[in-house]
């Protein structure tokens, strides 16, 4: 992922909502913190992210070379460092902004890593492979995504973490929905990301 040329990814090839390493940027906690205004997303995977490091997992995504993050940042991260309108677009909350994956993908002019020849590399296979939880699902996405479509694919997410009952977005970590209470059973099936 190291010298690689810099081209720019045209926007009517990228999905705002999809990032380069295939999780869904709908549904992340910061993503949906910032657009709905409820800090509880944020402060859900504030839970997850502190039980992971005491088991000695980071949570940060491969980063990109000369980028610095550790626990103290991201407890020291201001509120701008939380702006995000996807990983894509032109306004990245910082975790996403030192990510090696979006910096090789947007790099080599791709939307996705789905759509590189290498695919799939050595480092997304080990963020799959991390230890957190939706990270997980980056393969499985990723291959999803070469099978249907980068847009049909985000159709599939859109509809899978928006509530059936309200149609309030969800986060990873949802419990229940914020907008109508409806258990994580009733609307994203069982909620086995906190387990």
């Amino acid at each position: 992922m190291q010298g690689r040329r810099r081209i720019k990814v045209e926007k009517d090839l990228a999905n705002p909502l999809a990032a380069p390493c295939g999780l869904y940027c709908g549904a992340c906690a910061i993503y949906v913190s910032y657009h709905t205004g409820d800090p509880e997303p944020m402060n859900r995977v504030g839970r997850v992210f502190a039980k992971l490091a005491e088991e000695g997992v980071s949570g940060v995504p491969p980063l990109k070379e000369g980028a610095e993050f550790s626990l103290e940042r991201a407890q020291s991260m201001k509120k701008e460092d939380f702006l995000c309108e996807g990983c894509v677009s032109d306004v990245v909350a910082l975790p996403c902004r030192v990510c090696a994956l979006r910096d090789c993908a947007m790099g080599r002019g791709l939307a996705t890593c789905a759509q590189c020849p290498d695919y799939p590399c050595q480092d997304l296979v080990s963020f799959n492979n991390d230890g957190i939880p939706h990270h997980g699902e980056v393969l499985a996405n990723t291959r999803r995504q070469r099978d249907v479509g980068l847009d049909a694919w985000i159709e599939e997410q859109r509809a899978r973490w928006q509530c059936p009952r309200c149609g309030r977005s969800l986060d990873w970590y949802a419990m229940r929905c914020p907008g109508c209470g409806a258990d994580a059973e009733e609307t994203l099936g069982s909620p086995d990301l906190l387990d």
